[in-house]
């Protein structure tokens, strides 16, 4: 990295500051608000890192991260007090949403060097491996050391752990750094982002309403002539059940706590479905960030188009958070000026859905292109689920070590087949991936250390939004697989629909799941075991990677929601 020698000299210079204090199993928490900033160059003084709060899909602040540690923003620096010389496992509390990230961790002239790929949201933990460390002060410094333009990574903290805690599982990990994390409590009323002007409530259903404020505050909540009053807990949460509600509107919901109030105006009363995916799910008429073969840009066809054209009406409402389209999630109403512009197939579900049952429709979306289904669950559940971790064990044990045995002979093979296409003038093949670490990532990703993707989309996406009420889900994903290594679909399906019933409360949540082409009989077999759930399958539809006939896919689905939920039509 440019500027080490004079980097190494401005840490040999910076002053020393102590922890907060180690916790009593003599782990070490290095925390955000514990770090210097050491600028490049010798002349450069450690100044204070500012820590900024990373909030939840709510808006709620549940920790401190150093945000942006691009290469030329330096290093941070901690000042460790070491309560007993020992070897230390250290584990990096890290956030990162584009490309990847080559770091080293240093203490003294140890040095560990790792590369965190992209986590897709949240805050993960990469196990970075082991470090000597002598009793007393010791400075430990973290470099951002790699060589993409335009990349960074938000640092949560650093967790040292005594090497005879080694056998410490992730879960454990994350619940001893949420209880060294300063906690900062709420100042003001705040509602979850899933609250605005022009949504859509479940009708004929108990309707939670939730948020935060100041402590002991009683919260008052007015909707369509009830009165709900509650009062706030020792961290200022607190939420109320609306009694079920009759389809109609337009409403307004007030909620204040006494010294604020919140109130959303053009509030109605009907349907709410909840659809979530990745591309298939995100694509819009008007979304063009994929290609055909032919080269052509990515469109729905004409049935799609002319069905969101003709379907506006003031009465279907969307909320959608993609990756690479939709950032806010404040509702609206679907309109000639947005109908080609939000996501396609719900979009369509809703126009179809309005005609046949006459109420309003509420639409939330939230999706990722080329997500897979594994960072949808909550680490908690891939690390608990004894399905997952059976079929993790198994490839760990009989797969992945030959996998990694043949490995060299495959790279040496592509590196003949490089110099042969070059003394050709033909275009060089790609390098083959290196086996999958059971559970992770490719091998190849990391110098040393373990990083597991699954698990980070559910903070961002889908605990912040539970348990807003719905009637049912739509799942549109398959074409990237688990992103788990060693477990399929009919492990992580199976335990996504369990733990998204488990979020919303409800076991009987109805779960629809559209049939992709490259399903096994076992996946479909696995679904169809858990009640409440339907097939939309793609028998005589366009079977391609994104499927332009998305109408024709919605009138399947909504087909499934008749069968599930409205038949016979009796409201």
């Amino acid at each position: 990295m440019k500027h080490t020698l004079a980097l190494l000299t401005a840490l040999l210079l910076a002053p020393l500051a102590t922890t907060q204090g180690a916790p009593l199993d003599g782990a070490i928490f290095l925390g955000a608000e514990q770090a210097n900033m050491i600028k490049p160059g010798a002349e450069s003084a450690p100044v204070k890192a500012k820590p900024a709060p990373v909030l939840d899909g709510d808006g709620f602040q549940v920790n401190q991260v150093v945000q942006s540690i691009a290469p030329e923003a330096g290093a941070l620096s901690w000042a460790v007090e070491v309560p007993k010389a020992g070897r230390y496992l250290a584990t990096l509390e890290f956030s990162h949403t584009r490309h990847g990230n080559a770091f080293e961790l240093r203490c003294g002239p140890q040095k560990l060097a790792g590369f965190v790929p992209d986590t897709r949201g949240g805050l993960a933990l990469f196990e970075m491996g082991t470090l000597d460390l002598a009793a007393g002060l010791q400075t430990v410094t973290l470099l951002n050391t790699t060589t993409v333009e335009k990349t960074w990574m938000a640092v949560g903290s650093i967790y040292l752990r005594p090497i005879d805690q080694q056998a410490m599982t992730k879960p454990q990990i994350r619940a001893a750094i949420a209880k060294l994390k300063p906690r900062k409590l709420p100042t003001e009323l705040l509602m979850p982002v899933v609250f605005s002007d022009h949504m859509v409530l479940q009708r004929d259903m108990p309707v939670p309403v939730w948020g935060r404020t100041v402590s002991g505050a009683d919260i008052s909540v007015k909707f369509a002539g009830q009165t709900k009053q509650v009062r706030t807990d020792v961290e200022g949460r607190w939420a109320v059940k609306l009694d079920p509600l009759k389809a109609g509107g337009p409403f307004e919901l007030e909620v204040g706590d006494g010294t604020k109030t919140l109130r959303f105006t053009d509030v109605l009363v009907g349907e709410v479905w909840f659809g979530s995916g990745q591309s298939n799910m995100e694509v819009a008429v008007k979304f063009l960030p994929q290609f055909t073969k032919s080269g052509a840009p990515f469109e729905c066809d004409e049935d799609t188009k002319q069905l969101l054209e003709n379907g506006v009406h003031p009465q279907i409402r969307i909320s959608a958070v993609t990756r690479d389209r939709n950032k806010t999630p404040a509702w609206v109403e679907l309109s000639r000026e947005n109908c080609l512009d939000v996501p396609a197939l719900m979009s369509c579900t809703a126009v179809l859905l309005r005609q046949k049952l006459n109420v309003p429709i509420g639409i939330v979306v939230r999706c990722e292109s080329s997500s897979s289904s594994g960072i949808w669950l909550s680490r908690d559940t891939v690390e608990s689920e004894a399905e997952i971790q059976r079929q993790i064990r198994e490839y760990a044990e009989n797969l992945y070590p030959q996998l990694v045995a043949d490995y060299p002979d495959k790279v040496k093979a592509w590196e003949a087949a490089v110099v042969q296409a070059q003394a050709q003038g033909k275009g060089l093949p790609a390098k083959p991936s290196a086996p999958a670490l059971p559970g992770g990532f490719p091998a190849s990703f990391l110098s040393e250390g373990r990083f597991e993707h699954y698990g980070a989309n559910y903070p961002l996406r889908i605990a912040n939004l539970a348990p807003f009420a719905v009637r049912g889900i739509v799942w549109d994903q398959g074409e990237s697989g688990t992103g788990i290594a060693g477990a399929d679909q009919t492990a992580v399906m199976p335990a996504l629909v369990r733990s998204w019933r488990a979020a919303w409360g409800k076991s009987a949540l109805p779960f629809i799941y559209v049939n992709k082409k490259n399903f096994t009989a076992a996946h479909r077999d696995a679904l169809a075991m858990l009640p409440h759930t339907a097939r939309a399958d793609h028998e005589g539809l366009s079977t391609i990677n994104h499927p332009p006939d998305k109408a024709a896919y919605a009138r399947r689905i909504v087909e499934q929601m008749e069968r599930l939920v409205y038949q016979p039509a009796t409201r």
